[in-house]
């Protein structure tokens, strides 16, 4: 790849204008916050490039895209930033493409019920911009208010709505993307019926940058719940846990989301937020349940499925939100986990997926490995449980160093791997590979996928420049 040194920096910075692309040793952008926009929430690596760019629509997405393509210089995506992958880190002396300035509704169809946005607008926005048009998007995460549209659906991610609404891959009506070369490409657009051969817009969904950019998406809304009841409960041990996963089918009112999360998680999120405890007696485990409510009779029906619960000894106490502030609160107990932890300490976070029938063989596998490979190490356990999702996180002692740290997590990941590949699992639930597990894809993916994953790639970005050396390295 060209190093920035044989780039001339007035034909590059002239290409989309005045004040879009801007250089490390330039003296009017802080070289903080200019490094800042190519890392990711992981702490594993360290951000090195020179070149960070800010288009503010496809075509000048693509006209960087065709001027680093011919002059051989690699390109890493950069949207919110919230990956743990290191699936946006810039390391390698890369362009940085911050869609942050993409942001704005390009189109809305009331009829269909769909809207077309530019990659770069924030989660949270899209569903102000949903809402204020009567309509609901219902793809939501614990960092809504800093993910970009495009960081989603580039990693294929699910939130904490998963069980009930999907992953954002069935929210995607078309793309528009910028490959490889600088070619645009519009896949689909606004239909919903269109069969017409290969769908091409899902290889990009998941893709994480190695294939091109997002730079627009075409999204399905829906109409928002009525109601939703919050219920949360302490639960005796993770086999209840599963148990009450299954009498929620039982209770005839859908269920939105079902998450899980233990007393250490509790405990960190309370010193970082300062909430309170939820019941007075703590517990192993806790759930957190949500259910829209359309009529009285369904409230009636989630009362009796508290009461039945706690007649089967599925739980140890149990509360029902009795208002906004209240259910507010129960989620913070949840939503609060990756910040509460990750701000204060440093952590190996490890995003995995199960069949739920297997989770229980494979946690007391796994209980048995990291009590062997991690002695004293503290483990901070949750996840969305409804749709097989864990997130398992190893927290760093304080007496050791962070090189320390990730060297011991990296020589113990294959083992947590091999176990998953057992229990026929996944290395990644919806964080994606990146950086992080691309040493570990086989777990996951034979031999012959990854060869046509790389096919597929070179098809697309002939050179390698799209985010070289993230997925497979």
């Amino acid at each position: 790849m060209t190093t920035t040194t044989t780039i001339n920096k007035a034909e590059l910075k002239s290409l989309i204008g005045p004040g879009k692309i801007f250089f490390k040793d330039d003296p009017d952008f802080d070289s903080a916050s200019f490094l800042s926009f190519g890392t990711d929430r992981t702490k594993v690596y360290r951000p090195d490039f020179e070149i960070l760019a800010f288009p503010t629509n496809t075509e000048e997405v693509a006209k960087i895209v065709k001027y680093a393509y011919n002059n051989d210089l690699a390109i890493v995506p950069s949207g919110g930033r919230t990956g743990y992958a290191g699936g946006a880190v810039a390391k390698e002396k890369e362009l940085v493409l911050s869609l942050s300035k993409m942001d704005k509704v390009l189109d809305f169809d009331p009829f269909f019920g769909s809207i077309k946005v530019q990659a770069g607008m924030i989660t949270k926005n899209l569903h102000k911009e949903a809402e204020e048009r009567g309509f609901y998007f219902p793809v939501d995460f614990a960092s809504t208010g800093s993910s970009h549209i495009g960081g989603n659906i580039a990693t294929n991610a699910g939130g904490v709505r998963v069980v009930h609404y999907g992953l954002i891959r069935q929210w995607v009506l078309g793309l528009t993307v910028v490959t490889g070369t600088g070619e645009i490409l519009e896949f689909n657009g606004e239909l919903l019926k269109n069969n017409t051969g290969y769908d091409l817009k899902h290889l990009f969904i998941g893709s994480e940058g190695t294939l091109g950019v997002i730079t627009e998406a075409t999204l399905k809304l829906t109409v928002k719940p009525v109601d939703n009841r919050v219920l949360l409960v302490s639960v005796p041990d993770f086999p209840s846990i599963l148990s009450l996963f299954k009498e929620t089918h039982q209770v005839k009112v859908p269920l939105l989301a079902f998450e899980f999360f233990t007393q250490y998680c509790l405990g960190k999120v309370k010193a970082h937020l300062g909430v309170p405890d939820p019941f007075s007696v703590p517990s192993p485990y806790y759930v957190l349940m949500e259910f829209e409510i359309g009529n009285e009779s369904e409230d009636e029906k989630l009362f009796g499925f508290l009461e039945s619960i706690t007649e089967k000894g599925l739980i140890s106490d149990g509360s029902l939100a009795q208002n906004s502030r209240q259910a507010e609160t129960f989620w913070k107990y949840r939503e609060g986990i990756s910040e509460s932890i990750s701000i204060e300490y440093t952590v190996h976070k490890n995003d995995i997926s199960l069949p739920l029938r297997n989770m229980e063989p494979f946690l007391k596998e796994m209980e048995s490995l990291l009590n062997g490979k991690y002695p004293g190490f503290e483990i901070a356990l949750f996840g969305h449980v409804g749709d097989g999702n864990l997130h398992l996180n190893i927290v760093k002692p304080k007496d050791l160093s962070d090189e320390e740290f990730f060297k011991k997590c990296k020589s113990v990941d294959p083992d947590m791997f091999s176990l998953l590949q057992k229990y026929n699992g996944s290395i990644s639930a919806e964080h994606g590979i990146g950086l992080l597990k691309k040493d570990f894809l086989r777990f996951s993916r034979s031999e012959l996928e990854i060869l046509l994953m790389k096919e597929i790639k070179k098809s697309m970005d002939p050179k390698n420049i799209m985010n070289p050396g993230k997925v497979f390295g």
